[in-house]
């Protein structure tokens, strides 16, 4: 914050004199001088003490743009307590002297980890999906550039993708990489990869060749969905690859798979390297159920809504939007390919669609904010 002092942020200033009041009494008329206070605090916290005949008194100056009151009395507080224990015992280490009153640590030992809430912890995200899919077949699940797609035919479609991965020998804790645009058949093969038992590996088709490629090596998947589009940007591979624009399997029931529990493996984000090379970050099935009912009882969507999902398939934002939608009944509306850096398009989107939710990281919001187009959303 430009609000800083510049060179140093906090000063002590003992005024080793004693106060000498202004009093001056004519005929009739009695002058006596008033303490104006501090006009602007010259650094961010100035405190002022000197010595009277009744002890110590002073004050704490503060720079308003930086604190308010309740922080400044809060301060105030610790340094009496301390103060005090001083007096108390004047051979005890400072560091050794509680600082917080009674409410403040029953505040950060108590109230503030008092976060147990009951969820759905037997529950995995495609058990969840599934459950919704017998409330609503028919309604309609997935929407995308004029293609719209049932929670029914949904479920099939990825039912079939399942069932050819667990051919393919994927199980609980496999990892299956996905290669695909942001389309239906992304949502798909998610789902598909789920149902099988095994968690996703975002390779999204965008990224450098050599940055898919270290990913592939690093994760080592028992197989890989991809799309004829995209298929060259991964090379040669020595694991299966299934098209999703291929024929799939037949079958259309609900795979189960012995020994899926919520503790097994979901999904695996790659972080962006930039402080070296990308590390792969795995999540189970309970933590993400767990912000999921979260955000469905805290932001409650019902089968009005409609989600926009825009974000890259390899941040963890993604996820949010992709399955809390399919698990709540409302519609997920797919952006376009790279249609999340166009916020023109993103304006459009929202208000032809009817989007009701979405989600921005803040700087990201400021930026669709400050187009012009995003006035009608």
């Amino acid at each position: 914050s430009l609000s800083h002092s510049p060179v140093f942020q906090a000063a002590l200033s003992w005024l080793n004199t004693e106060a000498v009041g202004l009093s001056l009494e004519l005929e009739g008329l009695t002058i006596e001088g008033v303490d104006a206070g501090q006009a602007a605090a010259k650094f961010d916290l100035t405190l002022e003490l000197r010595e009277t005949s009744e002890g110590l008194a002073g004050s704490l100056d503060y720079a308003t743009a930086l604190f308010d009151r309740e922080t400044i009395e809060r301060y105030l507080g610790y340094l009496q307590r301390l103060l005090k224990a001083m007096v108390e015992n004047d051979s005890q280490e400072v560091s050794q002297i509680g600082l917080l009153d009674e409410g403040e640590r029953a505040q950060l030992l108590e109230s503030w980890n008092e976060t147990k809430a009951a969820y759905p912890d037997a529950s995995t995200i495609h058990g969840l999906f599934e459950a919704q899919v017998r409330r609503t077949p028919e309604a309609i699940a997935v929407e995308h550039e004029g293609r719209q797609v049932s929670y029914a035919e949904l479920n099939a479609r990825a039912n079939r993708v399942a069932h050819a991965l667990i051919g393919l020998g994927v199980g609980p804790d496999a990892r299956v990489g996905l290669c695909v645009e942001r389309s239906v058949e992304l949502v798909v093969g998610l789902l598909g990869i789920l149902k099988a038992g095994g968690g996703y590996v975002p390779l999204d088709p965008s990224y450098p060749q050599d940055r898919l490629a270290y990913m592939l090596e690093d994760s080592a998947p028992v197989a890989v969905l991809t799309q004829g589009l995209v298929r060259e940007q991964l090379g040669m591979l020595s694991v299966p690859v299934l098209d999703l624009d291929g024929p799939q399997e037949d079958a259309e029931h609900d795979p189960q798979v012995t020994g899926l529990e919520p503790h097994h493996l979901a999904y695996v984000i790659y972080t962006s390297g930039s402080t070296g090379r990308p590390k792969g970050v795995m999540n189970e099935h309970r933590g993400v159920v767990n912000r999921l009912w979260w955000a469905q009882q805290t932001y409650r969507l019902d089968a009005s809504d409609r989600v926009l999902q825009k974000t890259p398939f390899g941040f963890d934002v993604s996820v949010w939007e992709l399955f809390w939608p399919l698990l709540a009944g409302a519609r997920l509306v797919m952006a376009r390919p790279e249609g999340h850096k166009d916020p023109a398009y993103l304006a459009a989107t929202i208000e032809q669609a009817g989007i009701t939710t979405l989600h921005f990281v803040p700087s990201m919001l400021q930026l669709f904010l400050d187009q012009v187009e995003a006035g009608r959303c």
